[in-house]
């Protein structure tokens, strides 16, 4: 049964050396990593790309101050009578015969055949047509400040999208570190079991403990062994996030350079604050999305004022393929819509209240970014203290686990104590290494909602 057992044992340790706790890919620093991902994310293109309908839409709202030239070609057919007569007039053809005059006998009763019942005719008409927009209520200038605005929103949209995956990136960089810390921890874990087994095993031979507490050694090696496993796990979960992020093969194999540390771009709570407020990238948009949807306010009302505009035009007439006679049209058109019954009034009160909803979402994003701030800040205490404390856990453990480990050589103490001593060392080293992690993952909270997540200020 017990040669069963080491051998399980044996077969737990080889399972945790197979495990790829160490690669030979390609090794990227932490600014690498950034660029990386900076530079093959799709959330980066799909914002670069929203900056662009944000630009084309002010080259649109331009467009609608300059003339529009219109060329158009049209060929008709048509007996109708009217229609005959009027093409003859547009191609300058017209004749005292085609009022019929050749059947006039003073009767006034006669109906003219001539007049009345034409013979097909054709007519190729061509046409270039000139209209100069002059006054529209303002409504073009109102497109170009919305425009003006959307534009300035997706910039500071862009730039939150790079903080946002910068955060990502150190996150999931500093979760590959951590994880290796876990695996170190465990290592010691599983080479301290060992020691505990290969020393009972020394005591059982000389009879100062019984063979049960041997039992007990290899179960708590094979369950370190486990916990080794689990970490190294870990180490390719954290590395598949930031391969994810780096828009990496799923294939591709790769290392993380140093560690990075994380600085604050102040140390007082209440300057961290107002960069919140004033230099977050993401509020910066919701403030010009908000300035945007108020430009839209004017664009609704623009309806309410009078509009002027110019055309000039000139046509070609001609009963076959060709360029016959030619004419000019100019005018000035002025049009005022005086009522109609409250839409237009709707309208700019729907436009006034999505304006509304965009200011009172902006105070809730405000609210909300300094309340990030204040948690972060206050996490960021309570873990440095907790550092410090966990530090001083770790050096008292070690040193009780060298005090027990002395006792149970000398068969003063027990099995149990031992690895109730290691289990306390374990969880002290483990805790002083998620604190760490807390510490930088709270360092770079405060970066992202004050807006200064930029990996070359870190």
């Amino acid at each position: 049964m017990q040669g069963k057992f080491i051998k399980q044992v044996s077969r737990l340790s080889m399972l945790a050396l197979m495990v790829p706790t160490l690669s030979w890919g390609q090794a990227y620093s932490f600014k690498q990593c950034v660029e990386k991902t900076l530079n093959e994310n799709p959330k980066v293109t799909a914002s670069q790309y929203r900056l662009k309908q944000a630009e084309l839409s002010l080259d649109e709202s331009n467009a609608h101050r300059l003339p529009q030239i219109t060329l158009s070609a049209k060929a008709v057919n048509s007996n109708d009578a009217l229609n005959v007569f009027g093409m003859k007039l547009q191609q300058r053809q017209a004749s005292f015969n085609d009022f019929g005059f050749a059947q006039y006998t003073g009767d006034p009763s006669i109906q003219p055949k001539d007049l009345n019942n034409p013979g097909a005719h054709s007519d190729f008409n061509t046409s270039l047509e000139i209209r100069v927009p002059v006054w529209n209520g303002g409504k073009v200038t109102s497109y170009q400040n919305q425009a003006k605005a959307m534009i300035e929103a997706a910039k500071h949209g862009n730039e939150a999208v790079r903080q946002y995956l910068v955060f990502n990136v150190y996150q999931a960089y500093e979760g590959v570190h951590t994880a290796k810390a876990f695996v170190q921890v465990a290592n010691q874990s599983v080479k301290a079991s060992k020691e505990y087994v290969r020393t009972t095993e020394n005591l059982v031979r000389q009879g100062i403990v019984v063979k049960s507490e041997l039992l007990s050694a290899k179960v708590h090696l094979s369950q370190a062994i486990t916990t080794l496993q689990k970490a190294q796990t870990q180490v390719l979960i954290a590395k598949d996030s930031l391969r994810d992020l780096m828009n990496l093969d799923s294939g591709a194999d790769f290392e993380v350079g140093d560690r990075q540390d994380v600085h604050l771009p102040v140390n007082n709570l209440a300057e961290l604050t107002t960069l919140a407020t004033t230099m977050n990238p993401s509020i910066e948009a919701s403030r010009e999305e908000a300035r945007s949807s108020s430009a839209a306010v004017e664009v609704s009302n623009a309806d309410n004022y009078p509009s002027f505009n110019m055309m000039a035009r000139g046509d070609t007439h001609d009963p076959s393929l060709g360029i016959g006679s030619t004419s000019y049209t100019v005018a000035g058109m002025m049009s005022w819509k005086l009522t109609d019954f409250g839409a237009t009034t709707s309208k700019v009160d729907k436009a006034q209240a999505f304006a509304n909803e965009k200011k009172a979402m902006l105070r809730v994003k405000e609210n909300k970014t300094r309340l990030a701030v204040l948690k972060a800040w206050r996490m960021l205490q309570v873990v440095k203290n907790q550092y410090h404390s966990n530090k001083l856990a770790v050096a008292q453990a070690e040193e009780a686990q060298r005090l027990v480990l002395i006792r149970y050589k000398g068969g003063v103490a027990t099995i149990t104590e031992i690895l109730a001593s290691q289990a306390q060392l374990d969880k002290t080293r483990a805790d002083l290494v998620r604190t760490q992690y807390d510490i930088n993952l709270q360092k770079a909270r405060i970066r992202l909602t004050t807006g200064s997540m930029d990996y070359t200020l870190l």
